[in-house]
């Protein structure tokens, strides 16, 4: 009997301690969030434009990762193929579809970019939010519209992204470049390896 009344009051005890454990927890959150440095950081970086920017920042990301494995897999058959044959003229002509497929790949990111802020409202047509995106994205920043107050921090989270996207293609291209002088230097070795030409017979007079 007095083992059961024991066991009875200790397993009260521990559902006591969980009980006051349960409550502190739920007080954390309102004491983080008390807490001066965060609310600072939560005035500069309000949570709704870290979920939005944030969200699409990562899908952007997500797609110019796509977008470079489509390229990087274009540039590996054409140089296996023009290595066969190397060319000056077959590597320019790469050269310039790689600079072509870079571009488009980053012009649909500032449409996606578009996409979110016609889509949510922060910005009422397509012409102005195209306008925006780009010259956030690129960090140009010389347009006339502004986000509302509300939305200000979107403005730097897009500027972000596009430098992550930018230093990432810039990175990529280095490889792509050293493959174009790849084949540059066959075709000069081709070049060399092929015999003169004899010089045509002058007829006889």
């Amino acid at each position: 009997m007095f083992q059961v009344a024991a066991a009875a009051a200790e397993s009260s005890e521990l559902t006591n301690e969980l009980e006051k454990g349960l409550q502190t927890i739920d007080r954390l959150p309102g004491d983080v969030a008390e807490l001066p440095m965060l609310q600072h950081l939560a005035d500069v970086i309000p949570v709704a434009d870290l979920v939005f920017g944030g969200g699409i920042l990562i899908v952007v990301m997500l797609v110019h990762a796509m977008g470079l494995r489509l390229v990087s897999d274009h540039v590996s058959r054409r140089v296996q193929s023009i290595l066969q044959r190397p060319s000056m003229w077959h590597a320019e002509l790469l050269m310039g579809s790689i600079i072509l497929l870079l571009l488009a790949l980053h012009l649909f990111e500032i449409f996606v970019w578009s996409w979110a802020l016609v889509f949510s409202g922060l910005i009422p047509n397509w012409h102005d939010a195209g306008f925006f995106a780009g010259n956030t994205y690129t960090t140009i920043g010389y347009g006339t519209f502004a986000l509302t107050t509300k939305w200000e921090m979107v403005a730097p989270i897009m500027a972000i992204s596009g430098l992550f996207t930018f230093g990432w293609s810039g990175s990529v291209l280095v490889d792509y470049v050293r493959r174009i002088q790849q084949i540059r230097d066959a075709a000069r070795e081709r070049k060399r390896a092929m015999p003169p030409r004899e010089p045509a017979e002058q007829p006889i007079k």
